[in-house]
Parts: C-alpha cells; structure tokens; sequence
C-alpha cells in the first residue's frame, strides 16, 4: 500500500468553509465549486484561491449538481427553492420553486434538458403523507411532473445513463426507482439499515449503487436484488462517487476514503482524511474532490483534491490474487492465428473474457501499439501506460488475437467500445456514439475518422467492424439515433 499511497497524491487543500461541504463539483475548466452554508465558493484549482462566490441562497446548500453539458449549476436549498447558475458568468439564471419545502438534493438528466429535485416537507397525498420528487423543464423552467412515495426526506437522486430512470434515495432507509416518462414506480429497493446517503448508476445502467445504513450496495435495475455489499461492517456509509469510465468506485469510511475496482471488486486505496461528507470524481476522471464535516474547527471545513493514477497503476495483482492467475494464463494465449470474422460464430463471453483481455496478450497488444505509432485511433491519446488492446470481435481464442480484429484503445474508451456505448462504421471508418453518450464529455468523439494504420495488413478488418456496429445499432434501437 505504500507504493500506491504515492500515486495518488493530494494536489489541492481548500480550507475555510463555514459549514459541512454538502458538494464538491469539478468543471471541465479546471475550477471547483464548493458549499459554504449559503454561500457557493468556486476554486481556482491551480492557484487554490476563492475565484468568486455565489450569495443569492438565503439559507444551507445540502446539493449540488453540474449539467453534463458543462454550462450549468444547479444548487438545491434549504430556503425551497432550487437555483439555477450560468457557470460562465457565474449569474443567477433562475430560482425553481413549487411549494414551500426544502431542498435536498438536485441532479441533472444525461441530456441536460431535465432537473430532479428532493425535498423534505410531508403532503397529503392518495396514500398518506408523503414526501415529493419534483422533476423540471430546463428549456421552460416548469414543473412537469412529481414523483411521491418516500415516507421521509429525499436525500439523494441519480438519472440512468440513458435519462429513462430516476432512481432517489431516502431517510425512509429505502431506495425507489422511477419511470421518468410516466412516474410510475418501478422497484422499492430495502436493504440498507438506515439513512441512504447516495445512489448512481454505473455506466451501462445495469446496475445502482447506493451508500448508507450498512455500507454500500450494489443492485440489478432489472430485478431490484441485491448483487453485492461493500463495507457492510461500517455503521453508515455518506458518500461515493464512480469515475467516469466506471472502472473506480470511492466511498467513505471512517476518517478515511477507500478506492475500490469495479470491475473485480478489488480494494485498491485508502485516502487518509477525516469525516468526508462529499466527493465528486472530475469529468476527465483525472481528479477526486471531497469535502467535510469539519467546519467548527479553527480552520474551517476542508475540501482536498487528489489527482488520479491511471487503471493501469492503480491494480495491485500479488500472487495469491485471481489476477495473478489470469497473468500465467495471459502466457497462453501469445500464440497468432487467422482471424476471419466470418467464421466467428459467438461473442457472447466477452465480458468474461474481458480481464484477460486488458493490457493483456502482450504480443497481441505490441503489434496493434507499432501498427498505431503507440497511439489511440481515435482520441490520438500517445500514453502506452494508459492504451489497452481491445478486440473488436471479443476473444474466444487465439484465433482472434489478429491484429484485424484489434484497435489499440485508451482504457475509458476500450470500455465504452466493449459496451457497445462506440463503435466504428466499417464503410467510412467514423465513429459514432450511443445517445446517453451525447451531451457528455465524451460527445465530441462523434464523427472523427478513425485514425488508420499505414501497414494495409493491419487495417481493422470491415466484418468484424460491422458485426460490432450491428450490435451497437441493436443496443441503441429503444432510445434515438446514434449520433454520427
């Protein structure tokens, strides 16, 4: 643990809150936003100064959320109402308000045209008193619909990927699930002992995570079960947040922050800092923000910002690990065979095939880095360290250990790519990108030519490009058009 605690190294300490540090954003142009009672404070991160400060709250921010977009911040208040800030001017663009009832927590859907807000106050409703979920219009800012069937205060709320779930998190120890078209309730998640303090989607919209009485919970969408707990001997888990390529979970413990991989569940990191009450992963991935609980002490509340090694620095494999074994058994797989995509009759075990995969097949991975010029085709991103072999028809043998079936990938991007999020036409060779993709950091990757190597012989092979396009389209079928 030593070796990794200097990887992730503490580049920023903000201090002088006022009150607990309920939000701790990160834009895509370097600053931080961070709650100070009524008051939002933005950091210069490089100089680590107040660069300006938002007052138009009259009483404590316990949310904030910035729009995928960038362009906006929502702050959620306990004065009831819920406010809306032009990050560029740092302006107040509007106030949302419906009753009188606080606000604590406000989130923005994928597509940046929706607002969900939880308040606090029980109404009367058909089934008893009940507290609201209201979801906004950002185009018209009005109310279009509200969500009703926690029992106490809204706490936490998360949209799926594709904006198509809502999914809240309660005082009432349960999480809910909704239809965001119709509102109709889709799952009452229970397992947690107490308070949930917050829930996320992962990446594909499988699975939600959820923190609070008995640590962190992972459940299927699907069915509303239970698929796995961490930390589940912690009294009470506040806060987490996920990476955005959903390899990195981080969540609280106490007087700490531990780092955990998704993808084997594996402890990676603990972060020494006490009381953390928020954390925010930057859009990039290339920074962690937490903010505390320490505001009554002489020197404020504190915020501190570690930057993020790569996946490839961050894995521990020791000898006694499941990984170490799939190391031995990368050995096995060196050998290159034909690879015809016509020929290949499934790719359903891709997934299980997929730890094998990563920085895996070295001979595999050194012939598509010399191909590319060590070199992603498609962010130009020249980094090896962070550059994984992705196959384009997954691995079933050392037949498809060709370089025609390999695309050297940055490791977020190989992700989305085996999630069939990307994909590539194999008649132009332009990439196109699922719709909960747009109006992400990842947006820009819509349309750019992939960047082809100069040997013909490693060309990536136009069968095996459009079997995976095919899948891409058949995933993308249920939402709207790929963006291209």
């Amino acid at each position: 643990m030593s070796d990794l605690n200097q990887t992730w190294k503490c580049v920023a300490e903000l201090r002088g809150h006022s009150s607990w540090i309920y939000g701790v954003p990160i834009t895509s142009d370097g600053m931080l936003a961070s709650v100070s009672g009524s008051k939002i404070l933005f950091w210069n991160l490089d100089t680590q100064e107040i660069d300006s400060v938002l007052e138009e709250h009259t009483d404590t921010i316990p949310s904030l959320s910035l729009s995928p977009d960038n362009r906006t911040l929502a702050s959620g208040s306990l004065d009831k109402t819920v406010g809306l800030w032009n990050l560029e001017t740092k302006d107040l663009i509007c106030t949302l308000a419906k009753r009188k009832d606080p606000i604590y927590s406000v989130v923005f859907s994928p597509d940046n045209k929706l607002l969900a807000s939880g308040g606090e106050i029980k109404y009367r409703t058909a089934d008893g008193q009940k507290t609201t979920i209201y979801l906004w219009s950002i185009d018209n800012k009005e109310l279009i619909r509200t969500f009703v069937g926690h029992d106490l205060r809204v706490n936490t709320l998360a949209f799926s990927p594709d904006g198509q779930t809502l999914a809240s998190g309660s005082n009432d120890n349960t999480v809910r699930l909704w239809d965001v078209n119709s509102g109709r309730q889709l799952h009452i998640l229970e397992g947690h002992s107490s308070n949930i303090g917050t829930v996320a989607f992962t990446l594909d919209g499988s699975s939600l995570i959820s923190s609070g009485g008995g640590g962190i919970k992972v459940w299927n969408v699907q069915t509303g079960e239970i698929q796995q707990s961490l930390a589940e001997q912690s009294e009470y888990t506040r806060c987490f947040a996920i990476d955005p390529t959903g390899q990195l979970l981080a969540f609280e413990v106490r007087n700490g922050i531990e780092i955990w991989n998704l993808r084997s569940s594996e402890k990676l990191q603990y972060l020494d800092f006490k009381w953390p009450i928020s954390m925010n992963f930057s859009t990039d991935g290339k920074l962690l923000a937490s903010g505390d609980a320490t505001a009554f002490t002489e020197d404020g509340g504190l915020v501190k910002v570690w930057s993020v090694p790569t996946l490839e620095r961050v894995i521990p494999i020791d000898q006694n690990s499941e990984q170490f074994e799939l190391a031995a058994e990368r050995q096995k797989i060196e050998s290159e065979g034909y690879f015809d995509a016509e020929t290949l009759e499934d790719a359903r075990r891709r997934i299980t095939a997929s730890i094998v995969q990563r920085q895996g097949q070295a001979e595999f991975r050194r012939k598509l880095l010399k191909s590319y010029g060590g070199r992603c085709p498609i962010t130009n991103c020249d980094v090896e360290s962070a550059i994984e072999a992705a196959h384009i028809i997954p691995y079933q043998g050392t037949e498809t250990n060709h370089p025609t079936n390999g695309l050297p990938l940055r490791a977020d991007i190989h992700t989305l790519f085996d999630l069939h999020l990307l994909s590539i036409q194999s008649d132009t060779f332009d990439v196109v990108i699922a719709p909960r993709l747009v109006s992400t950091c990842y947006q820009d990757l819509a349309g750019r030519k992939l960047t082809l190597p100069q040997d013909q012989n490693a060309v990536p092979d136009r069968n095996a490009l459009s079997k995976h396009y095919e899948t891409f389209l058949s995933k993308c079928k249920n939402t709207q058009p790929p963006a291209s």
